[in-house]
């Protein structure tokens, strides 16, 4: 018994070992069918095997049939005088039957005939007994290995499975290895991937195996016709246990046909594709039955197959749908990008603008080389990005990089790339800036601090049209638009030998300087405008504008930063200020950087004197003194004239002081805000 791992070969040896103990001619071993209630014939000897087939004896029924309903062994030594007996051959007179009984439970029963009436003893029903129960326990112990062995197959191919996911985002080629891996690993004979398809209104194979290609195009359904198409109709998973016998089956594919030898013992396995509340299709297999195969535990398996497809294809679907978003996104920001640098998103109505805007525009569609020099903060990236957005490039690569950010071992790498190994850290080959906006605008900014060895290498790409990679021996050529910045003077640099002459010559061939925003005063208050509506929106603050005193202050102010400058004091002030307009108390560091750095502070004999005081009879508030003259002339109003002249003096006086600082002009004269304001307003002071 412990000799065999073959549960069919350990039936055999059992009953063929029964039969020899006991002398008998025949014999069978059945095995209990709950599903069907009956007894099906495994195995025989001296028995016709087709009408042992045929006749299927039901629990409770015949002699076989009670010692299965009861678990108790019966000798009957002439079959006639027992009236359960059912002839299966007519010259059987004795019968020996004993039930191989497993944990309390009959799983089958062994039957010995004899031709012989008397032909079994007392002791030939207890040896086969014990035999039966012992052949019970070990058959039932090899169906547990097997039935391990085949869970253990399938656990090995879901593994295999859950890798060719995460291989590919192909859905087809994901398709079609679960297919291969199913029918290598598991020997499923056919079997097919069936997906909804919503734009034709039909369920199409997408994935086989075993299949031809005409058959496989053969593979349409309607939702609801055949097998498949219930089963995506109900949800549900179901076995066919014979599926040529299944009025549902179309065999529109020719599956049957792969089945020749034995059509009747193929079975169906289809399971639904969920995702969430929808079903998207099925998938299906086909198993020719051997004896106790597994059929739930394959279905099972089938099951779980179809949970993996429907999370593939959830995730083809998301990585679908970011593609597009990112697509969009893309569009959107080209599309913001080009309106952001059009000309006329550039700030600026003085005449030395108005000629670098016109000059943008004849340069924009050229392919030449352009240097924008010009101050710190002057608006040189714009102008750049204006001149690339601009161009029948926009639609390419635009790629920036600060020669100065950026340590010089470093640079040559980050413009032309690398290859692995060429110096100690480089792990991988690497694309340079140039290669990466090939066809496109490569944007140099701080083109002055670059060191003069690359310098060479640089126009080597304005020559030549070719970039070579640190430690590669063949040049690539690029299509690329060089537009360079700088702050420093490079003809100062070329002259002391610190920039190459040749480069400058070639990266010169048209200069565009950007003015210093003292030289354009008169765009100032149109930046003004521009910055506060931009940061005002940016920090979802209802800020108006600026008062008149803050835009006095901005005017005066030199701006060594320029418009960068300007932007970021702006900025600073909508962020703290909690007024609707900005006023002088928000622009105070400028207000300081005034007072230190500002003109001499106008003496009080050089302000303007009051309406109706002639130059001659002007008050002497030096000397302290009146003239006789001088007195006369202010009969009846003496006391309002020389009041309201000395104060408005004294205002005009104070608000020079403070450059025009209402709340430092009111702490000097030791009065309120809004008793200045009352003041100036009475005495008519222009400011």
């Amino acid at each position: 018994m412990n000799s065999t791992q073959d549960p069919d070969g350990l039936l055999e040896l059992i009953l063929d070992r029964c039969i020899h103990i006991c002398a008998v001619e025949s014999g069978s071993l059945m095995l209990i069918d709950e599903k069907l209630g009956v007894l099906d014939a495994v195995t025989s000897r001296g028995l016709n095997q087709q009408i042992l087939k045929e006749t299927k004896l039901k629990i409770g029924q015949g002699i076989t049939g009670v010692a299965a309903s009861t678990g108790k062994a019966k000798l009957i030594n002439d079959v006639s005088k027992d009236p359960d007996y059912i002839q299966i051959k007519e010259d059987i007179k004795s019968e020996l039957v004993a039930p191989m009984i497993v944990d309390d439970s009959v799983i089958g029963i062994i039957s010995l005939d004899s031709n012989r009436l008397n032909a079994f003893t007392a002791e030939m029903l207890e040896i086969v007994s014990v035999l039966a129960n012992q052949a019970g326990q070990v058959f039932k112990n090899l169906q547990t290995i097997r039935n391990l062995e085949q869970k253990t197959k399938i656990q090995s191919t879901l593994i295999e499975i859950s890798k060719v996911v995460t291989n590919t985002l192909d859905l087809n080629e994901i398709f079609d290895a679960i297919m291969s891996t199913i029918e290598k690993s598991l020997r499923l004979e056919k079997g097919s991937i069936v997906l909804y398809k919503k734009e034709e209104g039909l369920l199409r194979i997408v994935a086989a195996c075993g299949l031809s290609q005409e058959e496989f195009e053969k593979g349409t359904y309607q939702p609801g016709e055949g097998i498949t198409g219930k089963v995506f109709e109900s949800g549900d998973a179901i076995i066919v246990e014979s599926v040529a016998s299944h009025p549902d089956f179309l065999n529109r594919v020719g599956y049957l046909s792969h089945f020749k030898h034995d059509p009747n013992n193929v079975s169906l396995l289809c399971a639904p594709i969920s995702s969430e509340q929808n079903i998207l299709g099925v998938v299906n297999a086909f198993v020719v039955q051997h004896k106790h195969t597994d059929l739930k535990s394959y279905l099972d398996f089938l099951q779980v197959v179809a949970s993996i497809i429907s999370q593939t294809i959830k995730i083809q679907n998301l990585v679908e749908e970011a593609k597009k978003e990112i697509s969009r996104e893309n569009i959107q920001l080209k599309r913001e990008l080009k309106n952001k640098y059009k000309f006329g998103s550039l700030i600026g109505k003085a005449s030395i603008m108005e000629k670098l805007f016109e000059k943008i525009q004849l340069v924009a569609d050229s392919r030449a080389s352009v240097l924008i020099t010009g101050e710190s903060g002057t608006g040189k990236e714009m102008i750049a990005n204006a001149i690339h957005y601009n161009s029948t490039r926009a639609e390419n690569p635009f790629i920036k990089i600060n020669c100065a950010a950026i340590p010089e071992n470093l640079l040559e790498s980050e413009l032309f790339g690398h290859k692995k190994g060429s110096f100690t850290g480089a792990v991988s080959d690497k694309k340079g800036k140039f290669e990466l906006a090939d066809t496109g605008t490569i944007f140099l900014d701080e083109i002055g601090e670059m060191d003069l060895n690359l310098q060479s290498k640089l126009l080597r790409v304005l020559q030549e049209r070719e970039i070579e990679a640190i430690g590669s021996t063949k040049a690539k050529k690029v299509d690329v638009r060089i537009i360079a910045a700088t702050n420093a003077e490079l003809e100062q640099l070329v002259a002391e030998k610190k920039f190459r002459a040749d480069l400058f010559y070639r990266l010169n061939v048209v200069k565009i300087n950007t003015p210093p925003l003292r030289e354009r005063t008169e765009d100032i208050p149109l930046l003004i405008n521009h910055f506060v509506e931009k940061y005002a929106k940016d920090n979802n603050k209802n800020i108006r504008g600026v008062t008149r005193e803050a835009s006095r202050i901005l005017l005066r102010y030199p701006w060594p930063g320029n418009v960068r400058e300007l932007e970021n004091v702006i900025e600073r002030a909508v962020v703290l200020s909690q007024d609707e307009l900005l006023s002088e108390d928000d622009f105070s560091d400028l207000v300081s950087s005034l007072e230190v750095n500002g003109e001499p502070l106008v003496e009080v004999s050089q302000m303007p004197i009051s309406e109706g005081v002639s130059q001659q009879d002007a008050l002497d508030f030096t000397s302290g003194k009146l003239t006789p003259n001088q007195l006369d002339n202010l009969d009846g109003r003496a006391m309002e004239i020389v009041v309201n002249e000395v104060e408005s003096r004294l205002i005009q006086y104070a608000m020079k002081k403070f450059r025009y600082t209402k709340t430092r002009v009111a702490k000097y004269l030791g009065i309120n805000r809004n008793t200045l304001d009352k003041k100036i307003k009475e005495l008519n002071i222009e400011y």
